[in-house]
């Protein structure tokens, strides 16, 4: 949502839009149950005035519990799939609060097939009326609500910060300048954007441009300096962002205990960690595989015919990856380049138009089809369908030395998807950026972030190639 100082009518129509599709999905959904259509009608029809009056109380029930899933918090940069998850999820546990006010109050008998059918058009109505407001606020965000913004520091996180505000300018933000804790670049450009100086300039920077935001990205930046920036844009009503380090990463998810007086820190238990939860996400794996495996055997065997009409070649390809514990195993792909492509090369990673890649292979690349077959990798437990991506032993016996917590992403079973691919990071990209999102993923684990990042692949077709 827009901020509410900036733009209040925006703001407020947010959620007037939300009340009122509630009022809309309920109507529809009186009006769809007692005409029996769908289900008949025993007791005759109740008098629509009784929901209506309901309705002092079901729109503020709903409207709390969009914002206790901040979809009313300002100045939030997230994906509108996100979003719209967070508005089905919001519905959702609304219905289950009215369905049970429906057990505890007695003086009007209200209809839960009402409120099934309320749960059903809220979903559709409420998320259409807010997709239709985010491509509002994204037209504002980029044609006049522009935020100005320095970074301190010139390195991959400046670098990476640039490059996501010029992809996503419905965001709003315009990186201006970067200042450097050593003035030996100054006067160059990084991504575009020029170095105006040192730290030593920061006020005098600040006092001859206009400012938004300050984002401090680089990590040598000591506490004492980072604080002393950070108390000059409060006194100037500048917003401030410190960029977590690596240990960073790690703080939310520290964990002390005490042998003796002893006080000793140490990483928390993973939710995976868990039998219970273990136990959850494995039946969840199997069954959805399962399924899914039933309803796209049509895929499969066109996908089959067409590769093997392509060459004549093996239909599925078989790598050894390294998985859960270290372990190795076979997973499965539908075959989408050419014969022995590896013969020459050995190892190598897939690249944009490679061309090792077949026709064929390029279409199920692009539509995340030549995945298929690793339904039956978790479907057998060798992998999971959400998990960090399993590399080969070759790439995980270079990156173990390379990259630090590498390997903790072996805690885990490995996934079909992850929370790293469904942000873009795939194929080519940046390791260390997936260990992030991987150990994000591992520390945050709930089987309706599962749920999420599934559905969400869905939409992920950045860097498949």
């Amino acid at each position: 949502m827009l901020s509410i100082k900036k733009h209040p009518i925006l703001a407020l129509s947010v959620i007037l839009t939300d009340a009122s599709m509630v009022l809309l999905s309920f109507f529809i959904a009186f009006q769809l149950r007692f005409s029996e259509l769908l289900i008949p009608v025993h007791k005759g029809i109740p008098a629509i005035e009784a929901y209506f009056r309901a309705m002092m109380v079901v729109v503020p029930i709903y409207l709390l519990l969009f914002r206790a899933y901040q979809l009313y918090r300002p100045e939030r940069h997230i994906r509108r799939i996100y979003e719209l998850l967070n508005v089905v999820k919001a519905v959702t546990m609304a219905t289950i609060f009215l369905m049970a006010l429906t057990f505890i109050y007695r003086e009007f008998s209200y209809s839960r097939g009402v409120l099934l059918f309320a749960w059903f058009f809220s979903s559709i109505f409420c998320s259409a009326g807010r997709y239709g407001l985010i491509q509002i606020e994204y037209f504002v965000r980029q044609k006049k609500d522009r935020e100005r913004v320095l970074i301190i520091g010139a390195n991959r996180n400046s670098r990476d910060l640039i490059r996501w505000a010029k992809g996503n300018p419905h965001y709003g933000q315009d990186i201006v300048g970067i200042l450097v804790n050593d003035g030996i670049n100054e006067g160059k450009h990084l991504e575009g954007v020029p170095i105006w100086g040192d730290l030593l300039d920061f006020e005098q920077i600040l006092e001859k441009n206009k400012i938004d935001e300050v984002i401090v990205a680089d990590p040598t930046v000591s506490r004492d300096i980072a604080t002393e920036l950070m108390f000059k844009c409060e006194n100037k009503m500048i917003g401030f962002k410190l960029v977590a380090d690596f240990y960073g990463l790690m703080t939310h998810h520290v964990d002390v205990e005490y042998i003796s007086n002893v006080p000793l820190l140490g990483l928390k238990v993973l939710p995976l960690d868990d039998l219970w939860n273990r136990l959850m996400k494995r039946l969840f794996d199997s069954l959805i595989s399962f399924v899914c495996l039933i309803l796209f055997s049509p895929i499969f065997a066109l996908v089959a015919v067409a590769i093997k009409l392509h060459d004549g070649g093996p239909i599925f390809y078989q790598q050894e990856r390294v998985g859960q514990d270290g372990k190795h195993f076979m997973l499965h792909k539908f075959r989408t380049m050419l014969q022995d492509a590896e013969r020459k090369t050995g190892p190598v990673w897939a690249q944009a138009n490679d061309d090792r890649t077949t026709p064929i292979g390029k279409i199920l690349r692009k539509t995340n089809l030549d995945e298929l077959p690793q339904l039956w990798n978790a479907l057998i437990g060798d992998m999971s369908l959400v998990g960090p991506r399993p590399e080969r032993p070759h790439f995980v016996e270079q990156f173990r030395d390379q990259i630090p917590r590498y390997m903790t992403r072996h805690k885990i079973k490995s996934g079909l998807t992850g929370w790293a691919q469904i942000h873009g990071l795939r194929g080519n990209t940046s390791i260390e950026e997936r260990i992030k999102y991987d150990l994000y993923y591992m520390e945050n684990w709930t089987l309706m972030m599962d749920i999420e990042i599934l559905f969400a692949t869905i939409f992920a077709y950045k860097n498949a190639y």
